[in-house]
């Protein structure tokens, strides 16, 4: 059974320049760090609702039918 969370991504709690500013944006090889730390930040049942937004997104786009 999918797991049915509301279909905007959630914002990024705890950011602020001063705590985006604390290291490198992008590592060597060209990973976005920011992004990478923004997710660590969320807890489990957030990082699942993006990633339902996400897919949601996906499917938006590619013309599919939301299943309900």
């Amino acid at each position: 059974m999918p797991i049915m969370v509301r279909p905007e991504a959630t914002p990024p709690r705890n950011s602020t320049p001063e705590a985006d500013a604390a290291g490198p944006t992008h590592s060597p090889e060209g990973v976005d760090l920011t992004l990478v730390r923004w997710m660590l930040s969320l807890t489990p049942l957030e990082r699942l609702e993006v990633l339902q937004a996400t897919l949601w997104s996906i499917r938006r786009l590619r013309g599919e039918a939301a299943e309900v």
